[in-house]
């Protein structure tokens, strides 16, 4: 008797494997493609919240928000803040936020978030901004769909933070 397989066997074999390549294909794809992404897209959402408690904090303590300073100009992507101690910007472009204290030699803070997006706008009164509606998501494509994920908008109002404590 000849040592080794017969045909039958190698076909059982092969029709095992490919009935479980098919789950394990799923797993594979999980773990090499969905969870390095959805971290991405953490650490973009965190890197935008963290950004966010600064304009809070800026924007609580501000007295106005000015049109214009210098070669900044407010816009949805640029937002401008009067403080007591001089102006600061805020700029949201190519994947990131920066924050520029204008008149103190352009020190510049600035979060990375390569797949956030972030609009503001100023709300106004009499032609004076009071507050600021702030957008903010994340967008990623998936099977060749751009979609939005962790959108949020939140107000803030300048000077309220100074009217409470007083």
């Amino acid at each position: 008797m000849k040592k080794g397989y017969s045909l039958v066997e190698i076909l059982t074999v092969l029709a095992i494997l490919t009935a479980m390549s098919i789950p394990l294909s799923r797993l594979l794809e999980l773990t090499m493609f969905d969870i390095p992404k959805s971290c991405r897209l953490i650490e973009s959402n965190t890197s935008i919240l963290d950004a966010l408690k600064y304009m809070k904090k800026d924007v609580n303590s501000a007295i106005g928000f000015p049109q214009s300073f210098g070669q900044y100009t407010t816009s949805d992507k640029c937002l401008l803040l009067k403080k007591q101690n001089g102006i600061v910007c805020y700029l949201a472009e190519n994947g990131r936020i920066s924050r520029i204290e204008v008149e103190k030699e352009e020190r510049e803070t600035a979060w990375q978030i390569p797949d956030g997006k972030i609009e503001w706008q100023v709300w106004q009164k009499n032609g004076a901004g009071y507050a600021v509606e702030i957008k903010k998501y994340i967008e990623f494509k998936r099977y060749n769909n751009t979609d939005k994920s962790m959108a949020n908008a939140y107000v803030f109002f300048a000077g309220v933070y100074q009217e409470a404590v007083n």
